[in-house]
């Protein structure tokens, strides 16, 4: 009877002590928007790519107490959402009034250069944003550029000069349609060339030589994440990751993936 007695208090207590812990092994989520901008972010992790900068997130929160989780929704919806707190990190390029709603990093996670795509069959030529005047411009709602080139497009906007698609397939669909609802599309170029491949378009898009800006992308992290306690500790982890795979070779191995040499 002792030693039953003895081997029950014994299974309770090991069952109490893993009760107790398991809470403590438990990886707490962090949201992300899992929007399709390639070779950066690859909704869905389509054929086995997950993008280049979710690449490095997991590699930098390996080992750690946090677990990317990911929800589907538009690019705009990303900004209200990081307001809120529900989501808690997303990938930004600086700007002073971002800083009321989130911490931004130190360290670029990647810098992108962002130009124009038009019908391969086109003989537009761009040398400025002067000669956006008398074209038809795609844009994708909630995807920002420079203060210049959003201003054209909000005055081209007023006369019905702007035609939206909820994503660059969407985009590239209705330019090399046979009446093509625009003459000309913003966005990265590293992009263009991703998805032109992905969906066998390559040789009916064309990528301008023009560069309207290069950017640096930043992890940032939701002024009102609920589980991220420490935004700023968590950010300098993520900054001397990204500073170590730098210095050792693993961001390139990372970024020759996704045709991106940096």
């Amino acid at each position: 009877m002792l030693l039953m007695a003895t081997g029950s208090s014994t299974k309770c207590s090991l069952l109490l002590v893993l009760i107790l812990i398991a809470p403590v092994c438990h990886a707490d989520p962090l949201v992300l928007n899992d929007v399709d901008w390639p070779p950066y972010l690859i909704a869905n992790n389509r054929g086995n790519f997950a993008g280049l900068a979710k690449d490095i997130l997991h590699h930098c929160l390996s080992g750690s107490n946090y677990e990317l989780t990911y929800v589907n929704l538009p690019i705009k919806r990303t900004h209200l959402y990081m307001q809120s707190g529900r989501l808690d990190i997303s990938i930004y390029s600086y700007k002073p009034d971002r800083e009321a709603f989130i911490d931004f990093g130190k360290v670029p996670i990647f810098t992108s250069e962002y130009g124009f795509a038009v019908n391969a069959k086109s003989d537009i030529e761009i040398n400025g944003l002067d000669d956006l005047d008398p074209l038809m411009i795609g844009h994708m709602p909630g995807l920002s550029h420079t203060p210049e080139l959003m201003e054209i497009i909000e005055e081209k906007r007023d006369y019905q000069r702007v035609a939206e698609g909820h994503n660059v397939e969407a985009l590239f669909a209705q330019m090399l349609s046979p009446n093509p609802r625009f003459d000309i599309m913003p966005n990265t170029k590293a992009t263009f060339y991703w998805k032109a491949r992905e969906l066998g378009l390559s040789d009916q898009i064309k990528v301008l030589d023009f560069v309207v800006a290069e950017k640096d992308y930043y992890v940032t992290v939701s002024k009102n994440s609920k589980n991220i306690l420490e935004p700023l500790v968590f950010l300098e982890q993520i900054d001397n990751c990204l500073l170590l795979i730098k210095e050792s070779g693993v961001y390139s191995k990372f970024a020759q993936q996704y045709g991106l040499l940096n």
